[in-house]
């Protein structure tokens, strides 16, 4: 354990560095602290104005709503981009050795905690959603698009001509990282299982339905049991106009995806995006969920 650097050590205040917990090739450090009392804590920095404002909203507005399920403000410095949390107990689910039954109980509380985000604030209506998230994915894949083969960037722009003629999406609060990675989980001590939401950088008001998408193309997809806990934990199934959004957003997504990881570096996160983006292909049409 180290002694935590003057720069941040004003916002934390007496406390040890405990362990790194940042994801390597991000904008953002993420470092485990204990105070004297033994209290944990997170400090989170970001070099992206952008990702912090996201998550400095969500964590004031959004994340009061999930009560000890999602990190809780403690402080903040807007001038040097930190955030100062609490600490949630637990492993990522692709790390916590969960037996088939827990997992399936995980997932239906996951379920139930998006529910409750989704409910977080009021509903609203983004109404130019196709054609902006369209043209956001279209400067990705307006230069270089290794490993994208000419078919499959035929079939990613054919799919970002779908997505502009949607007519305007209701929005909600969204995570927008649903992953494994960023769902918590862990035994507390009446022995009942508890999952926790973390990483709230990429959270915004966002068209309904796409807050499954990347559950779905991590997890869901290929395990049905799974998809019925989570959906049962959610209160019910995508929508039609869901699947709808999901399927023309997950292959623009898996495209860019594909492209920007590969140009940066992150070779299993481009093999990642561009499996799914072959499977959406080898699919005889909509609804890809």
């Amino acid at each position: 354990m180290t002694t935590l650097p003057a720069a941040t050590a004003r916002l934390a205040g007496p406390a040890e560095v405990v362990s790194d917990l940042g994801w390597p090739g991000t904008t953002a450090t993420v470092l485990l602290l204990r105070r004297p009392s033994g209290q944990h804590l997170v400090l989170k920095g970001n070099s992206s104005a952008d990702c912090y404002a996201r998550e400095l909203h969500a964590l004031r507005t959004w994340a009061p709503a999930l009560d000890g399920a999602a990190p809780q403000l403690v402080d903040a410095d807007e001038d040097h981009g930190l955030l100062l949390m609490t600490a949630l107990p637990g492993t990522p689910f692709d790390e916590a050795g969960l037996t088939p039954d827990q997992t399936r109980e995980a997932y239906w509380q996951a379920g139930a905690l998006l529910r409750r985000l989704h409910q977080a604030g009021p509903a609203g209506t983004l109404a130019t959603f196709g054609v902006d998230r369209a043209a956001y994915l279209h400067t990705q894949l307006s230069g270089a698009t290794d490993p994208l083969t000419r078919e499959e960037l035929a079939f990613a722009l054919a799919a970002l001509d779908q997505l502009r003629a949607l007519p305007p999406q209701p929005s909600q609060p969204s995570h927008l990282d649903l992953t494994a990675r960023n769902l918590l989980a862990h035994t507390d001590e009446t022995g009942a299982l508890r999952v926790g939401l973390i990483d709230f950088e990429t959270s915004r008001y966002e068209a309904a339905g796409r807050d499954f998408l990347r559950v779905t193309q991590r997890t869901l997809r290929t395990r049905a049991d799974l998809a019925d806990a989570f959906y049962r934990g959610y209160g019910r199934a995508p929508t039609a106009p869901e699947r709808h959004l999901m399927h023309w957003c997950g292959i623009g997504d898996a495209a860019a995806i594909a492209v920007s990881a590969k140009a940066s570096g992150h070779e299993e996160f481009s093999r990642e995006a561009h499996a799914h983006l072959r499977a959406a292909m080898d699919l005889p049409g909509p609804p890809l969920i």
